[in-house]
């Protein structure tokens, strides 16, 4: 199998900056993280400027796919370079990670070596105009020789959505929530302070996975990553987001009373309803039982029912029906959501399937 070096570049950005779900579109999450966190993902870091930039097809890479080419001439070498002439590789800006350089510039750069053995890097890196570096200069030129064990530290947030508003709401800080380091050899456990801040040093080199163990009433999803400490200088910075939530669980039977499975439900706000809403979210789908659950609704009043929305594709277009099977906003039931709660709110009977 060729190597693609685009491919590995991809897989680059996302080791990075730490994102789950990087996509080719280049979606970065963030810059690499911190000086101490991008340092030692990197396999090259050097200060210099850049002499001349070349496009280079395919052939050249043996990969279908055009990029750019930029030739340094490094000032100073950090990490793995010396001083003197240094090509690397990057896209050709947009979608695919490409950085846009510029000749005759200065750059502080964030490399990683390609399967076929060239340097490349990207938009999702700590890569940057030199003068624009301070505080990344900073760490690499205060490296020790040595390290004591690695760092792992970030923020815990609360953010919170009305059912009936389109965006959530930052509502800062959350204090006292558990964040659990465990490795091959050892597990430990700190508290966010009164900013939502928490920090473990002394981490030993390896596979880490990094938990947040939210207080009742908050969602569990996505609250658990792995990263891999490669240096004992080296940090991670880890941030988290909880949000308050409760399950909502109910059967859909048909005019027979029969289970119908495979049917959209929809979960909008109470003061909403009967005014044809945007989608709050994903629609529940029915199991072969007729049951279905919302998983994470944020706090709130609500109706169930299908064809609540403007989702495209409702249920062959037809008029709403509302719990317990009602086309009558008023006589719609009215669901309360609490942090924490798991309601069972009955059955919803369709009349016209």
């Amino acid at each position: 199998m060729s190597p693609n070096w685009w491919r590995a570049l991809f897989i680059v950005a996302a080791l990075t900056h730490a994102a789950e779900n990087e996509a080719l579109a280049c979606s970065c999450n963030g810059n690499g993280g911190p000086p101490c966190q991008a340092a030692w993902t990197a396999d090259v870091v050097f200060a210099g400027t850049v002499r001349a930039v070349e496009q280079i097809d395919h052939e050249t890479l043996g990969a279908p796919y055009r990029a750019m080419l930029v030739k340094f001439e490094v000032e100073r070498g950090f990490l793995n370079a010396v001083p003197g002439p240094l090509e690397i590789v990057t896209g050709m800006g947009g979608g695919d990670c490409g950085y846009r350089f510029t000749t005759g510039a200065r750059y502080l750069v964030y490399a990683w070596k390609t399967p076929s053995s060239r340097l490349s890097t990207g938009i999702c890196s700590r890569t940057r105009p030199l003068d624009k570096a301070e505080e990344d200069i900073r760490y690499l030129m205060s490296i020790p020789a040595t390290g004591t064990g690695g760092r792992v530290y970030g923020r815990v947030h609360e953010w919170r959505r009305d059912p009936a508003e389109a965006t959530a709401v930052d509502y800062g800080p959350v204090e006292n929530v558990t964040v659990m380091v465990r490795g091959a050899t050892f597990a430990r456990e700190v508290f966010t302070d009164a900013l939502g801040q928490y920090e473990l040093p002394n981490l030993p080199v390896g596979e880490i996975t990094v938990s947040v163990i939210p207080p009742a009433g908050f969602d569990m999803p996505y609250l658990e990553r792995k990263l891999e400490l490669k240096d004992l200088r080296a940090c991670s910075e880890m941030d988290f987001t909880i949000s308050q939530t409760g399950s909502v669980s109910g059967m859909v039977i048909d005019a027979s009373g029969r289970p119908v499975a495979d049917v959209a439900i929809d979960a909008v706000a109470a003061e909403l309803a009967g005014f044809d809403p945007p989608p709050f979210q994903h629609p529940a789908r029915t199991d072969n039982r007729g049951v279905f659950e919302f998983e994470d609704l944020p706090p709130g009043r609500y109706v169930i029912g299908v064809n609540l929305t403007r989702r495209p594709g409702a249920r062959q277009g037809g008029q709403p029906l509302f719990l317990p099977g009602t086309a009558l906003t008023r006589e719609a039931t009215v669901i309360e959501v609490k942090p924490g709660d798991r309601e069972e709110v009955g059955v919803l009977r369709l009349t016209d399937r």
